[in-house]
């Protein structure tokens, strides 16, 4: 670039003066320069003085330009909107990029592992994900009180350490919200999952309908259905057969009937669980008959009555659940909130 462009446009310019040009174009002085009269009576030296004080300014003024917009495009990048990956094998792929020992993964960012590769994901100061092989993860969201990533297929394992609702895994049927816990999730090509807590609790949520899913017991999700009912992985095997047809049959199904009865004589005092969250899933006309097994295996303390359970009460609900000796629903209340936006 010749210096003279600077001053007249002649010459070469240098392609980040045309840049800059563009960011500031938007701000520039647009009217006719003022006049700029020195008398003849003015010494010959103070025409230069003042020509170069005035060209200092417009400097000064430029300079302060070029930081200004430095600091505006700085201020509008995402803050921690990149997460660490470490490769555990193989070489998964961010974007179209194959990664060798590590990389970053960024918001709007595909994690994609082949047969042969695997990742672990650094999620912030929180914990880390693991990600199996044959799977896609993308990363929806990475600030403070707001880490989400998206479970397109295949596994992931969670291990966080934080306070409630800080992470959430997105199925495509339901979300994984994370209580401070240690869990797998895995989608199948069809967007069938299960999700299995090891530790703490997860609550598997989808429109309004939510599942609390404690340390050693699983939940399954199917599109059109959303989460299912938990069942502890030492249940009855006949149990949780029968407990995913009255999770995902049509309500209408005449096989419906036998496959709740199969539930309710296999349920032991630990299936409580699964029996309270039946309360609200059955039809109505089947309630009466969950609420009579369920009162036998951990009956109602003082303030819940049958009447109270068959119509739905939300606090009745609430105690008898608190009185089977689990995690006290109040306390994930206090943790309950809309997430904010991801992007």
């Amino acid at each position: 670039m010749h210096d003279d462009y600077l001053w007249d446009r002649s010459g070469d310019p240098d392609p980040e003066v045309v840049r800059l040009e563009r960011v500031l174009a938007g701000i520039r002085h647009r009217s006719a320069p003022p006049p700029f009269v020195i008398t003849d009576a003015v010494h010959p030296r103070s025409r230069w003085t003042a020509s170069w004080q005035f060209s200092a300014r417009m400097a000064a003024i430029a300079a302060l330009l070029i930081v200004a917009v430095g600091a505006l495009l700085f201020g509008l990048r995402p803050r921690g909107a990149e997460w660490h990956v470490a490769v555990l094998g193989g070489r998964p792929t961010v974007g179209r990029v194959a990664l060798d020992t590590r990389g970053t993964l960024a918001v709007g960012q595909w994690l994609v592992t082949d047969a042969s590769s695997r990742a672990e994901i650094q999620v912030g100061d929180i914990g880390s994900v693991e990600v199996a092989p044959n799977s896609r993860v993308r990363l929806i969201s990475a600030r403070p009180g707001n880490n989400r990533i998206e479970l397109r297929k295949g596994l992931v394992r969670a291990m966080i350490f934080a306070p409630p609702r800080e992470f959430a895994v997105e199925a495509p049927s339901a979300t994984a919200i994370d209580l401070g816990c240690v869990y797998t999730l895995e989608i199948g090509d069809d967007g069938t999952g299960l999700l299995h807590v090891q530790s703490g609790w997860v609550a598997f949520a989808s429109g309004g309908r939510e599942s609390f899913v404690p340390s050693g017991a699983s939940a399954q999700t199917r599109p059109d259905f959303g989460p299912g009912t938990p069942y502890f992985d030492d249940a009855d095997e006949g149990l949780r057969a029968a407990l995913a047809r009255v999770d995902f049959e049509p309500k209408t199904s005449p096989n419906r009937t036998a496959a709740l009865d199969a539930v309710l004589a296999a349920a032991r005092p630990r299936d409580g669980i699964t029996l309270w969250h039946l309360l609200s899933r059955v039809r109505p006309d089947e309630r009466a008959r969950v609420f009579d097994r369920l009162a036998q295996i951990a009956p109602p303390g003082d303030g819940v009555t049958r009447d109270g359970i068959l119509r739905g009460d939300r606090e009745m609900l609430e105690a008898w659940w608190d009185q089977l000796g689990l995690q006290p629903l109040s306390w994930w209340r206090t943790w309950e909130r809309p997430w904010p936006p991801g992007k």
